[in-house]
């Protein structure tokens, strides 16, 4: 024997509520997905780290040093500046040891930033017959706080004094002598 249910004039139907429930569940995904889709928050351009040393070099044997060193590296030159001695390269994602935070302390320093990017500005700065060459990063990240492993910078002034070293060298007990 079936059993038939009768409803009331006025009375919803048990599906109704079902109907309703997925249309409201459907347009919260709906506004959620569109509130998603634009960016909240924008990286701010910071300075890091800058490091320097000083070339036993002509201003103009620096700068082609340094075109050497960031070409050599994979860095792409966005504005050169001669005049006033700078060299900026293109925006590059952050290497694993090249940045960090250290929310414990300088002891515990956390390499996990990623989305972080960067990029070096150099100046050359001719003083008293050699010249001055200052490495400076800048960084784009929404994690506040990041600092500079430095080895970046490093690399660049290492890889410049590979280029400017002398072919004939003399190596002694207590170093080079070009």
């Amino acid at each position: 024997m079936s059993r038939k249910i009768r409803y009331e004039a006025g009375s919803r139907r048990p599906e109704a509520g079902l109907i309703h429930l997925t249309f409201l569940f459907l347009a919260s995904c709906v506004l959620l997905h569109s509130s998603c889709a634009d960016p909240s928050i924008h990286a701010s351009e910071r300075e890091v780290a800058t490091v320097s040393r000083i070339f036993n070099a002509t201003p103009n044997d620096a700068y082609y040093a340094v075109r050497w060193a960031l070409k050599t590296d994979g860095y792409n030159i966005n504005k050169e500046d001669l005049d006033n001695g700078m060299v900026v390269s293109g925006w590059l994602p952050s290497k694993v040891d090249s940045f960090y935070i250290d929310p414990f302390g300088p002891e515990h320093k956390d390499y996990g930033t990623n989305g972080a990017y960067y990029r070096l500005s150099i100046k050359i700065t001719p003083e008293d017959g050699k010249t001055k060459v200052e490495v400076t990063s800048l960084v784009k990240s929404i994690v506040p706080h990041l600092r500079s492993s430095e080895i970046q910078e490093k690399k660049v002034l290492r890889k410049m004094a590979d280029y400017l070293r002398k072919a004939d060298i003399d190596v002694t007990n207590v170093g080079i002598e070009e």
